[in-house]
């Protein structure tokens, strides 16, 4: 996974794992808590725009990875609402559709909006819009 804070409130995100990371099984998922960790520290609200493809199934999650993943997930409950939404960049309308089905568990687990848009410079100003909002209302 990389994340590109440079933008922050807007925080650019690919939850691909790199073909190495996949073929040997050697993917940091603690460096990838550690860095939303870090993101958290200002308390301020901000958006996640995923720059690359939808994370697929290629990479399946030990029971170890998940209990870690969980367990963090867990710690940071509260933390975690400062993501005013996570905007999935998909130029396919066909899995937009499906990125749309799954919207909806996405934001049971992680508290936060799935939004999708068709290009990067669309979601940008949605991530804008949603940022100004939550200005408005904190």
């Amino acid at each position: 996974m990389i994340i590109d804070d440079s933008k922050f409130p807007i925080v650019l995100v690919d939850f691909q794992h790199s073909l190495e990371e996949t073929t040997t099984e050697n993917h940091n998922h603690d460096k990838d808590m550690a860095a939303f960790t870090n993101l958290f520290e200002s308390g301020k609200p901000f958006v996640m725009v995923s720059t690359g493809e939808a994370p697929e199934e290629k990479h399946k999650h030990s029971r170890e990875e998940t209990r870690k993943i969980n367990a963090w997930r867990k710690l940071n409950k509260e933390k975690l609402k400062c993501i005013q939404a996570t905007i999935q960049v998909e130029p396919n309308k066909v899995k937009r559709v499906g990125l749309k089905l799954f919207a909806s568990v996405y934001e049971k687990f992680w508290g936060n909006p799935l939004l999708l848009a068709p290009t990067q410079e669309e979601a940008l100003e949605l991530a804008k819009s949603l940022l100004h909002k939550a200005s408005l209302t904190s």
